[in-house]
């Protein structure tokens, strides 16, 4: 009956226990469906920085359409949306498959059967053998799609994609007079543009070379000879229209004569320059009141080959008189060669792309024009179905990559799966044998640092490279440490980064935020305290003592030295009396004295030793535990609570927000959770040897006698020690004189203090 009541009911969304607390899962189109009205504080995040997950750069590209380098919800309710409606089959999306089957496309909508078309001209560019299906490494393809395509839609035709070899000269005659545009499929050709420039500047071009013939009597006055008459007319035009302007102007004054006269007598005939610069600016001849130009007398040096070649012309010289030109048959001259003139500056520039004007002609036809235009709008046409190929990229993406981001995005299921790496972490961390998974990439340390310090949780920042030194790529990396113990961790740790693409990269530890992982070393935290507080004190302790007998051995024996060398007076040579003669005196470094010396430092040890023995027969073992509890408990309770509370409230998404994550529901890192993310791996099945393999190869212990026989009689110095200073306690408390306060003179040291006459003491041998 449950069952059959769970068909019958409307579908709705199931949510489930994931951090502490209730999270949406997206399972299959029907939840898609759901989560567009699910409002935005039931999600487990609402905005996520691009580069904080680890995933498919284009997928993250096309969901972030603002292109403000985070994603949003409303940037995913968008891309939901548009995924719903291009589909009629979800089981692709189900699977996270990157094959996309055609019929799943919906082609009822206009966009849907464009990415259908799209497809089909894709797999048939490609030559795919599998028509009905297109793969995210196929429509990814784009250089190989382009470049077997004929048609890729930029409306540039290339030679090679010409369909005559008309059309692919014409446009090898057009990309050499204009240019050429690089295709899609990176081969050189024309568009339009290039086309329409050629098709008009080569039109031109042949209706001016063509206008001689249409008019030859207007435009040939000479023929076929016109072209050289003219060039020999030209060469010489300005300088005998400069000459029959000075014959004018001799008529029009007579004084010309007079200056030219005193210009050729100031001429130094020496000064080569000033001859040519003379000549440069003469006329052709000696003007003369006739105006007429003989041929026949003498010309201008610089201009007489010239003038020659033109009186000389065949078509010419039917406009001298013998060898005599004059200025009315000069004029005629000018407006019989005035059309050509004009006909030759209305030249177009050449842009023939150096074909002659039969290939023009032919190249220009207009049949073969409209071919090659009909060839770049049927490329521009499929422009469209082109184009639509990123849709259709954007759609394959979405199927293999939106489950698994929403999963990530609406609740965070894939977080806490350590099968299914989340898309929140960059990758694997291995370090002091240890696995740590919870690894981000940051941007800023020091800003990420500053919010993750509110979470408890210790963190790790560490540099990571791979790479060849000459193409090294480097990362920063932050990593959770939150489980086990963190006593070998110290800031230069070198470990290795294991990226999800299967890159290895080094990785050195540059600082921390140290923070309790684990309840046992919280626990063991106080002793670790208290050791290095008593290892500390010993340290100075030991250290100050060991240099205050240092120097007080060296006060003593430099002491000694001075006094052995060195005769002392007697204290009666103060009054004046003769001084005893002084007694020798035993050296500094004898060996009667190191004998002393070395008992009386056994006899010091084993007095401490009975010392220390007899106080601690009177206090009970129990007491001395009481103690050392309570002092541990005075130092270390306090960090223990406070180390306890810390692991208690460790925030899993102040870590995340740290890395520019907007996360809706605090999720407190339990021990649980904690050794999800830091662990060590279980060793594989097989067998162990217990003995240590350095016991193979050390060395046996050969002078194991000596050792014994030095243990023994250091054990008998201790005891011969210990009983003689046990004596010196015992008669130090059976005598008074031992019991007098400090300070306090007896009679008889007052008696002794009196000043006497030494007497001579025995020598010592």
């Amino acid at each position: 009956m449950q069952d059959i009541a769970r068909k019958t009911a409307p579908y709705q969304l199931e949510f489930r226990r994931i951090g502490g607390s209730y999270q949406a899962l997206i399972r299959n189109a029907e939840d898609l469906k759901l989560l567009l009205a699910l409002d935005e504080a039931h999600w487990a995040l609402n905005s996520i920085s691009v580069t904080s997950m680890r995933c498919d750069e284009q997928f993250l590209a096309f969901l972030d359409d603002d292109l403000n380098g985070q994603i949003r919800t409303e940037e995913v309710k968008r891309a939901v949306l548009w995924f719903l409606g291009l589909l009629r089959d979800f089981r692709g999306f189900e699977e996270g498959s990157d094959t996309l089957l055609l019929s799943a496309i919906n082609d009822s909508t206009p966009e849907g059967g464009r990415l259908l078309d799209a497809a089909r001209l894709v797999l048939t560019n490609l030559g795919a053998e599998e028509l009905d299906r297109i793969t995210l490494a196929q429509i990814r393809n784009d250089k190989e799609i382009i470049a077997c395509a004929r048609r890729n839609g930029d409306g540039v035709i290339p030679p090679e994609s010409a369909d005559t070899p008309e059309a692919a000269e014409l446009i090898e005659v057009a990309m050499k007079a204009f240019g050429s545009i690089r295709d899609a499929s990176g081969s050189e050709g024309i568009d339009g543009t290039i086309l329409d420039s050629f098709a008009t500047a080569a039109t031109a071009y042949l209706q001016w070379a063509d206008a001689p013939a249409a008019s030859p009597e207007t435009l040939l006055p000479f023929g076929d000879d016109t072209a050289a008459a003219y060039e020999k007319y030209r060469a010489v035009a300005t300088e005998v229209d400069n000459y029959f302007i000075a014959c004018e102007a001799l008529n029009f004054s007579s004084e010309s004569t007079r200056r030219l006269g005193k210009v050729e007598n100031t001429i130094d005939p020496l000064n080569n320059p000033a001859i040519r610069d003379f000549f440069s600016s003469a006329p052709p001849a000696e003007p003369n009141r006739e105006e007429v130009l003989d041929f026949s007398t003498r010309l201008n040096p610089l201009q007489h080959d010239a003038l020659r070649a033109f009186a000389e012309d065949v078509h010419l010289k039917q406009f001298l008189d013998g060898s005599k030109l004059s200025a009315q048959k000069w004029v005629e001259i000018r407006e019989k060669f005035a059309p050509y003139a004009s006909w030759l500056a209305s030249r177009p520039e050449d842009h023939s792309g150096g074909a002659d004007l039969e290939t023009l002609r032919r190249l220009t036809e207009p049949e073969r024009i409209a071919q090659l235009r009909e060839m770049i709008e049927a490329d521009l046409a499929v422009a469209p179905r082109i184009g639509a190929c990123n849709q259709l990229h954007k759609l394959i993406l979405f199927q293999n990559c939106l489950k698994e981001f929403l999963n990530n995005f609406v609740n965070l299921s894939c977080l806490f799966n350590p099968e299914t790496p989340s898309l929140l972490q960059a990758g694997k961390l291995v370090m002091d044998g240890m696995c740590l998974s919870l690894c981000t990439t940051v941007q800023n340390p020091a800003e990420h640092k500053n919010i993750v310090q509110r979470s408890n949780i210790c963190v790790i920042y560490l540099d990571a490279r791979t790479g060849a030194p000459d193409a090294a790529r480097t990362m920063k990396l932050a990593v959770a440490v939150t489980s086990r113990n963190i006593n070998n961790f110290f800031i230069g740790k070198h470990g290795i980064f294991f990226a999800p693409d299967g890159a290895l990269w080094d990785a050195k530890i540059t600082d921390l935020v140290q923070q309790p992982v684990s309840i046992s070393e919280a626990l063991r935290m106080p002793f670790y305290k208290f050791g290095e507080f008593i290892s500390n004190l010993a340290d100075r302790f030991f250290s100050t003592k060991s240099q205050d007998a240092q120097k007080q051995l060296e006060v003593n024996l430099n002491s000694a030295a001075t006094a052995a060398t060195t005769p002392g007076a007697l204290p009666g040579s103060a009054t004046g009396a003769p001084a005893a003669q002084a007694k020798p005196q035993t050296p500094a470094v004898s060996g009667s004295m190191m004998l002393m010396g070395s008992g009386i430092g056994i006899a010091a040890i084993g007095s401490s030793i009975a010392f220390i023995v007899k106080q601690l027969a009177h206090v009970s073992i129990w007491n001395v535990l009481a103690v050392l509890l309570g002092i541990i408990l005075i130092f270390g309770g306090p960090v223990v609570v406070v180390s306890l509370v810390k692991l208690y409230r460790r925030n899993l998404s102040r870590f995340l927000e740290a890395n520019g994550v907007a996360v809706n529901r605090r999720m407190r890192l339990s021990r649980r959770m904690g050794t999800i993310f830091t662990y060590v791996p279980k060793l594989p099945r097989a067998t162990f040897l217990k003995r240590d393999l350095v016991n193979y190869f050390s060395h046996p212990i050969s002078n194991w006698p000596l050792r014994i026989l030095l243990i023994l009689l250091l054990a008998a110095l201790c005891a011969w020690g210990g009983y003689w200073g046990f004596r010196w306690m015992t008669r130090s408390k059976s005598d008074p004189e031992s019991r007098r306060t400090p300070g306090e003179t007896t009679a008889v040291e007052k008696q002794s203090s009196l000043p006497q006459q030494e007497e001579p003491r025995p020598q010592t041998p």
